[in-house]
């Protein structure tokens, strides 16, 4: 009679990983209204059944469904999972080849603060610097999968700005 519920939290810890990929401990806790301690259980016990993994994130450790989209990279998932990384990431669809100036103008971010996110973006892989002149450029390198999981995902992000790069990525098609 006590495995019932269990069952049926570890289902609703289970579901909101698998609904939103990329979810840090904090956010399942506060998605899913469980306490800490309850949702730290189930996520080790989804984790040893195989059904989900956990990936370490810079300051967070992020969690997975093992059927995540398929050819996408859990980085991609994890930057976008960033507000203010999905931001910028959002802006580059729409205007790639943007410059360091013209980003900090357009999302009004101190220079240190964007250089540190677009050194992120780099080294994660999900932003491209080509340098040309004195400037440097940059650039989505795998546009499809963004849009992919900025589609399939789109509920989960609760922002209007991924619905406006969506419509203005398809536009510019």
């Amino acid at each position: 009679m006590t495995e019932k519920p269990e069952l049926e939290t570890r289902k609703r810890v289970y579901d909101l990983v698998a609904s939103s990929p990329g979810l840090h401990l904090r956010e399942i806790e506060r998605s899913s209204g469980l306490p800490l301690g309850v949702v730290r259980y189930h996520l080790e016990r989804l984790q040893r059944e195989g059904l989900i993994f956990a990936q370490e994130d810079r300051y967070f450790k992020r969690f997975f469904p093992k059927n995540r989209v398929p050819d996408v990279p859990t980085e991609t998932m994890a930057v976008l999972r960033q507000q203010s990384l999905r931001r910028i990431l959002l802006h580059l669809l729409n205007n790639p080849g943007a410059t360091h100036d013209h980003l900090r103008t357009q999302l009004q971010l101190p220079p240190s603060t964007l250089s540190t996110y677009l050194s992120t973006l780099v080294t994660k892989g999900t932003v491209r610097r080509e340098r040309r002149g004195r400037e440097n450029l940059y650039f989505v390198v795998d546009e499809e999968s963004v849009i992919k999981v900025l589609l399939v995902y789109r509920p989960s992000f609760l922002d209007k700005l991924v619905d406006s790069a969506i419509s203005l990525y398809f536009e510019r098609q």
